[in-house]
């Protein structure tokens, strides 16, 4: 069940563990030892991407399309 807060929180989730694997990334550019710290920021980069897929699929899904439709009716009714 997909709801306007759970779909915001997912994408934000996402954007967060990108942005840490970018960050990630940079610090094992300047370790002697670099593959744990690149292997946390592929795995970072890997697991938004499956976030996002996940939620852009949960959300193409009939039930879930109709609510997200009447959420946005709602935000655009109180702003």
């Amino acid at each position: 069940m997909l709801t306007c807060q759970r779909l915001r929180g997912a994408v934000f989730l996402s954007a967060f563990l990108l942005i840490t694997g970018l960050v990630l990334e940079f610090a094992g550019r300047s370790f002697a030892f670099p593959a744990p710290v690149m292997a946390l920021a592929l795995l970072s980069g890997l697991a938004a991407l499956a976030i996002l897929a996940v939620t852009f699929v949960t959300a193409l899904l009939p039930g879930n399309a109709r609510r997200l439709a009447e959420c946005r009716k709602g935000t655009l009714l109180l702003g």
